[in-house]
C-alpha cells in the first residue's frame, strides 16, 4: 500500500564490544535460546535463498518455523529496553569485513550460524568505559555493521539460534530498510525474513501507515496480510505545485466561477489552528473546499488487507472516509477494494458493491467500479446534471464514464443526453440531436509540462460532416518555470462571456501567454501580478469599415498583443477569532473554521491591447470595496452572514475591433450576500450592475447544503443562462492518529 515518514533513523551503529572468548560459554550459547534484557546484540546470518523470500500472497506463520512460547520471566527493570541488530550476510561476509571489525569469525561462526555478540546498552557503562583505566581489562573492539540489518527493540527478546527465530515482547519495534513494525509481540524468522506481529500492530512504510490487530509480513518481499486494519492513505500530491491556470482576462463585473461562500472564506485572516479534541488529532492546515481540488488524505478500515510490494493492496469489507473525526459524516463503503498503481502520478481504485453513506444513514449506490486517484478533478458520481441554454438548449444529463489511460495520458469521454431539447423538439433516443459529447485528453510530458485537448460536440446531426456551430475544440501546452507559466494554445469556436455584450465567439485563436506568480509587496498584504500574450485571432466585429462588401460572415483576422498588470491591497478593519476545529464547534458545518472579519480592499488594473491596422484599446480600472463575514457557522440558526460590496470605474482609451474583449461596461456596482438559514443550509445572491444603463452585467443565485466533509451546491445564472449542481468532497490535512470508525 502506498505509505507517513519513518521516525528518525537510529545513530550509526558503531559500538564497542569485548573480544569473544573461545570457551565453553560460547559453545553453550549456540545450543540453547539466548534471552537478553537491556542490551544490544549483533547476530550475523547468511542471506537466504530466493525461494526463502519469494513474494507470496499466502503469507503463512509457518514460515517462522515451529511455534515457540515467549519467555514469561519477569523483566529485570520495567524501564529496561533491549535492542538487537540481526545481520544478514553470506559465509564470506566476515572475511570481507574482518579488517574493520576485528571479529574472530572462526569463533563466531558455526557453519552458517553465529553466536550472538552482546553489547551493553547501559548508559553509565558506555559513558564510563575507558580502556586505559585497567590494563588487564578486555580490549574494546569497534563494530561497523552493514546497512542490511534488522533492528529489534523490545522490553524483552529471545533468540533461538537453532531455529533462527527472534521472539520479542513489550513495546516491540522492528526496523528493516524503509519498513517499521510496532506491536505488543513480534516473532521474526531471520532466514525467511517472515514476521508475525500481534496486538496494536503498526506498519510504517514510505509515506504511509496502517494499523491492525495481527499481521503476517515478509520484510524482504515487502508483502503481507493485516487483519482488522485501519490507517491513513496519502494520495498523489505531486501536482500540488503545478495548478492549471486559465491565462485569460476576466472582464470587470463578471463573477468568478468559485462560489461566493468560498471566496469570502478564502479572504479571512489566517489563524493558527489548534488540536482537534474530537479525534485527538493535530490539524496542520486545511485545503479550501473546491470541486476542482484534491483529496490527499483518506482514513480507512478493513476486515483484511493484502499488501503487495509495489504499493498496491487488496481489502475486504472496506470503509474509506475523508473525515478525520469519528463517526465519519461521509463514507465510501465497498465489499472489496483494490488499489493499483497506474503511473508515477496516478492510482486506480477498483471497488465492488460500492456506495456513499451520509451521516451513518442515507446510502447512495455508486455504479462506477473504477476511480482514478490523481491531482486533477474527478467527477464524484457516474452521472451529473447541467444546464446550458446557449448550446445544449437547457437541461442535460452527463454520463461520467471512467477515464482510459493512454500511456502517460488520460482520456475522458462523457456522453451527454440533451433532455430539454428532446422534450421541446419531440426527439426520440434514436435521433442524432438527442446527444452531445464532451472529450478531454490530458497528461504530463514532464513533471512541469502539461498537455490538454478538449472536444465538445453539441449536435451530432450530419455526423461526421458536422456543422461549424456544432462543435468546439481547444489545445493547450503549459510549461511552468520558477512560478511563471508559459502557455501555448489553440482554440476553435471558443465562447467567452463579456458582461452586457453577452457571450461572444472567437472563431479561432492561436498564440502564447506568459503569466507571472503573485508577488507580495513588502510586509503588507498587497500583491502584484502581470500577464503578456500574443495571439492571431479570427473573431466577429461590428465595424463595417473593417468588413469586405463581398463577405460570407462578419469575422476579421487580426494579431493581438496584450499586456496587463494587477495590484491588489486589502486592509483589515476588524478580525475575530475562529472556534476550535472540532466537530461540535468550528467544523460543525464547514471544512474550515470561520473567522469573522471586516476588510476594505482596493484593486487597480492596467490593460493595453494592440491590434493590426493601427487599432488599440487601453484602460485603467480601479475597484474599491468592503467585504466581511459574521458568525461562526456553528449554531443551527443565522450563525453566518457573508457579504461584499464593490464599485469599479474604468478610464478607457480606444476600442477593440472585436466584441469578445471590448470594454463596454465602465461603471459597475457589485453586490453579494450569503446567509445561513438552518443547519448547513445557506442561500446566496450575487449581482453586478452597469450604472450607466442599468443592465445586469452578471447575476447568480446559489443554494448550498454544507457539512464538514461534503457539500451540495446548486447554482443558477439567469444572465448567462447556465446552471450546475455540484457535490463537494472536502480535503483535510492532519497529523497523528484517529479513532476507530
Amino acid at each position: 500500500m502506498p505509505y507517513p515518514a519513518l521516525p528518525p533513523e537510529p545513530p550509526a551503529i558503531v559500538q564497542t564490544v569485548s573480544a569473544v572468548a573461545t570457551d565453553s560459554t560460547s559453545v553453550e550459547l549456540e545450543s540453547q535460546p539466548t534471552i537478553v534484557y537491556g542490551e544490544t546484540v549483533v547476530y550475523p546470518f547468511k542471506i537466504p535463498t530466493t525461494s526463502d523470500i519469494a513474494p507470496q500472497m499466502n503469507h503463512s506463520a509457518r514460515m517462522l518455523g515451529e511455534a515457540i512460547s515467549l519467555d514469561t520471566a519477569a523483566v529485570k527493570d520495567e524501564q529496561t529496553v533491549s535492542r538487537a541488530y540481526y545481520q544478514f550476510s553470506q559465509d564470506s561476509f566476515f572475511t570481507r569485513w574482518q579488517p574493520e571489525t576485528a571479529l574472530h569469525s572462526a569463533t563466531l561462526l558455526s557453519g552458517a550460524i553465529a553466536s550472538p555478540t552482546v553489547i551493553s546498552q547501559t548508559p553509565s557503562e558506555s559513558d564510563n568505559s575507558d580502556s586505559n583505566s585497567d590494563p588487564n581489562s578486555t580490549p574494546q573492539i569497534p563494530i561497523v555493521l552493514p546497512g542490511d540489518t534488522v533492528e529489534v527493540t523490545a522490553d524483552q527478546q529471545e533468540f533461538d539460534q537453532n531455529r533462527q527465530l527472534v521472539s520479542a515482547r513489550g513495546n516491540v519495534t522492528v526496523r528493516f530498510r524503509q519498513t517499521l513494525i510496532e506491536a505488543d509481540t513480534v516473532q521474526v524468522n531471520i532466514n525467511t525474513r517472515q514476521a508475525v506481529a500481534l496486538g496494536n500492530v503498526s506498519l510504517t512504510r514510505g509515506d504511509q501507515v496502517v494499523r491492525g490487530n495481527r499481521m503476517e509480513y515478509n520484510l524482504a518481499a515487502q508483502t503481507g496480510t493485516l487483519f482488522e486494519a485501519r490507517g491513513v492513505v496519502l494520495t498523489s500530491t505531486t501536482g500540488s505545485d503545478f495548478a492549471v491556470t486559465e491565462p485569460t482576462e476576466l472582464a470587470p463585473g463578471v463573477l468568478p466561477n468559485a462560489p461566493i461562500s468560498d471566496r469570502i472564506t478564502a479572504a479571512q485572516p489566517v489563524g493558527q489552528l489548534q488540536t482537534g479534541t474530537g479525534a485527538d488529532v493535530e490539524f496542520s492546515g486545511f485545503s479550501l473546499p473546491n470541486v476542482a481540488g484534491n483529496v490527499n488524505r483518506l482514513r480507512f478500515e478493513a476486515e483484511r488487507i493484502d499488501i503487495m510490494s509495489n504499493g498496491e493492496w487488496l481489502a475486504t469489507n472496506v470503509r474509506i472516509t475523508n473525515d478525520p473525526f469519528s463517526p465519519p459524516e461521509l463514507e465510501l463503503r465497498a465489499d472489496v477494494a483494490e488499489l493499483n498503481r497506474i503511473s508515477q502520478f496516478q492510482d486506480e481504485l477498483i471497488t465492488r458493491n460500492s456506495r456513499l453513506v451520509f451521516d451513518q444513514g442515507f446510502t447512495l449506490p455508486l455504479f462506477r467500479e473504477r476511480t482514478v486517484i490523481d491531482r486533477r478533478q474527478r467527477e464524484p458520481s457516474p452521472f451529473s446534471i447541467g444546464y446550458d441554454l446557449d448550446e445544449l438548449d437547457g437541461y442535460y444529463v452527463q454520463w461520467n464514464v471512467s477515464p482510459v489511460s493512454v500511456g502517460s495520458f488520460e482520456l475522458d469521454v462523457s456522453p451527454q443526453f440533451l433532455v430539454q431539447r428532446a422534450f421541446q423538439d419531440n426527439l426520440s433516443p434514436l435521433d442524432e440531436r438527442f446527444y452531445g459529447l464532451r472529450t478531454d485528453l490530458s497528461g504530463r510530458i514532464t513533471p512541469t509540462t502539461l498537455f490538454e485537448a478538449k472536444l465538445l460536440i453539441s449536435d451530432f446531426e450530419n455526423f461526421p460532416n458536422l456543422d461549424e456551430d456544432a462543435y468546439r475544440t481547444s489545445l493547450r501546452l503549459q510549461q511552468q518555470y520558477k512560478g511563471y507559466t508559459l502557455t501555448g494554445q489553440y482554440s476553435y469556436r471558443d465562447r467567452l462571456f463579456n458582461g452586457t455584450l453577452g457571450f461572444q465567439r472567437v472563431h479561432s485563436s492561436i498564440g502564447a501567454v506568459l503569466t507571472s506568480p503573485e508577488y507580495k509587496l513588502g510586509n503588507s498584504d498587497a500583491t502584484f501580478s502581470f500577464q503578456a500574450s500574443y495571439q492571431d485571432v479570427n473573431a466577429k466585429t461590428d465595424r463595417l469599415d473593417l468588413l469586405e462588401i463581398d463577405r460570407d460572415n462578419d469575422r476579421i483576422n487580426r494579431g493581438r498583443f496584450q499586456a496587463f498588470a494587477t495590484l491588489s491591497y486589502p486592509v483589515f478593519l476588524w478580525r475575530g477569532e475562529a472556534l476550535p476545529p472540532t466537530p461540535e464547534a468550528g467544523l460543525r458545518y464547514t471544512p474550515r473554521p470561520i473567522a469573522p472579519f471586516l476588510r476594505l480592499f482596493g484593486v487597480a488594473q492596467g490593460v493595453t491591447s494592440f491590434y493590426g491596422e493601427d487599432d488599440s484599446q487601453s484602460y485603467l480600472s480601479g475597484t474599491v470595496g468592503l467585504q466581511g463575514q459574521f458568525g461562526h457557522f456553528s449554531k443551527d440558526f443565522f450563525d453566518y452572514t457573508g457579504f461584499s460590496i464593490a464599485y469599479t470605474h474604468i478610464a478607457l482609451d480606444g476600442q477593440s475591433p472585436f466584441l469578445f474583449d471590448r470594454r463596454a461596461d465602465q461603471r459597475i456596482l457589485s453586490l453579494a450576500l450569503i446567509q445561513q438559514i438552518y443547519g448547513g443550509l445557506r442561500a446566496g445572491v450575487e449581482s453586478a450592475i452597469n450604472l450607466d444603463n442599468g443592465l445586469a452585467v452578471d447575476n447568480q443565485l446559489t443554494l448550498e447544503y454544507s457539512r464538514r466533509t461534503y457539500g451540495l451546491l446548486l447554482r443558477i445564472n439567469p444572465v448567462r443562462r447556465v446552471g450546475s449542481l455540484n457535490l463537494r468532497i472536502s480535503d483535510f490535512n492532519w497529523t497523528g492518529g484517529s479513532e476507530p470508525f
